[in-house]
């Protein structure tokens, strides 16, 4: 037991020091070496966990898109209406990509290291699903426009990820943020049911 305790404690250190370095430096500019001695692991540690700095890359992105995931869901009130939820929830989306760690790391550096289309996790495609349901049940108590909840699903997601890197490309990320936000708010409004649906 302890010594699972102790791997797992070396892995979360590690996580921590890559997201911490990749967040302030890019992932170019971060070297292993420089990961391991802000955990204060050996490299071997660090290979020991991660195949390589790509790997590391990728649980730490993960991490990040996971932990932005948390904060959206948080902001879905289910005392107001499910369109009032998605707006919500889209606006700390683009929030979170304010914050120079979660920009950096999924909006700039993830694209570049994992491509565009990164093979989602198991957590990704179930929180992608528990959207699509959420949308669904929805439409069936048309409280959003009849429409397919999966197409629906991938176009708020759409909206939100071009958003959010919009604002991660900006000279003025505030002043982006600001101006998409009026735009969303009003897009996502017209999902309202009586809408010219």
């Amino acid at each position: 037991m302890l010594r699972s305790q102790h791997a797992e404690a070396t892995r979360r250190a590690v996580l921590t020091a890559a997201r911490s370095l990749f967040g302030a430096k890019g992932y170019a500019q971060t070297s292993v070496d420089e990961i391991a001695d802000a955990a204060r692991v050996t490299k071997g540690a660090v290979y020991h966990h991660f195949a390589g700095k790509e790997a590391l890359f990728r649980a730490v992105y993960d991490e990040a898109e996971g932990d932005v995931y948390e904060r959206v869901v948080a902001a879905g009130d289910p005392q107001v209406p499910p369109v009032d939820q998605i707006v919500a929830m889209v606006n700390v989306y683009l929030d979170a990509a304010l914050d120079q760690e979660i920009r950096r790391i999924t909006l700039i550096d993830g694209p570049t290291v994992l491509g565009h289309e990164p093979d989602p996790s198991a957590e990704q495609r179930a929180n992608v699903e528990a959207v699509r349901v959420f949308i669904a049940t929805a439409i069936e108590h048309g409280q959003i426009a009849d429409l397919n909840p999966g197409v629906l699903t991938d176009l708020i997601g759409g909206l939100a990820w071009v958003g959010a890197l919009l604002i991660a490309r900006a000279s003025d990320p505030g002043v982006t943020r600001a101006e998409l936000g009026k735009a969303l708010d009003a897009m996502l409004r017209g999902l309202a049911p009586g809408n010219g649906h």
